[in-house]
């Protein structure tokens, strides 16, 4: 995968289609992965287009089957904790 450098940084993203659009394999840098790609050449890229280009992108505010959110896993200390969607909801979170 290679950056699109002739489109506007926040509206880019990464391809991996032949042939390539530069004349030179060196004349840009290159992935193993399209996430790898986005990370390396559009890290920070508020529009998040890059991300949104992958076969499964990820979501802003994952939800689960079950309707709900993912919340902190209180059951744990927080450094060492994760977040879990799991029902019941415990009573600190809310829906």
């Amino acid at each position: 995968f290679y950056p699109d450098y002739d489109t506007a940084w926040p509206e880019a993203g990464c391809s991996n289609k032949l042939p390539l659009p530069f004349p030179r394999k060196n004349d840009r840098p290159s992935y193993k992965t399209h996430l790898a790609c986005c990370k390396g050449a559009y890290g920070g890229q508020m529009s998040g287009v890059c991300l949104s280009q992958l076969p499964s992108p990820p979501t802003q505010s994952p939800i689960s089957s079950k309707g709900y959110g993912y919340y902190r896993d209180y059951s744990v200390a927080w450094d060492v904790g994760t977040c879990i969607n799991t029902l019941p909801l415990p009573i600190q979170v809310t829906k």
